[in-house]
């Protein structure tokens, strides 16, 4: 099996937000304490592929995983987490 496109999984469990998932999901990456963090700028107006460009760009794609289920997480989207989880893997 080839090794997952981390690019893909994330925006895969961002599409299956909805809008107003979607806006709470970048509200939350935007007001997360830890370093780096991630400027209103990149994320106020963007398109969910645009998201997952600055994920990667700001953490590395191993750790925007981190980020994004950590973040699905936190506003309750958990059934998205847990399939972002499982995509990262590879499918396992």
């Amino acid at each position: 099996m080839p090794p997952p496109n981390i690019k893909v999984a994330l925006l895969n469990a961002l599409e299956t937000l909805s809008k107003h998932n979607f806006d709470l999901f970048c509200h939350e990456l935007v007001h997360r304490a830890e370093e780096p963090r991630v400027r209103r700028c990149t994320v106020e107006g963007k398109l969910r592929v645009e998201i997952v460009d600055v994920m990667v760009s700001t953490f590395t794609e191993a750790r925007a995983v981190h980020v994004a289920v950590e973040t699905l997480r936190e506003i309750n989207c958990n059934e998205e987490a847990h399939a972002l989880v499982r995509e990262a893997r590879g499918g396992q």
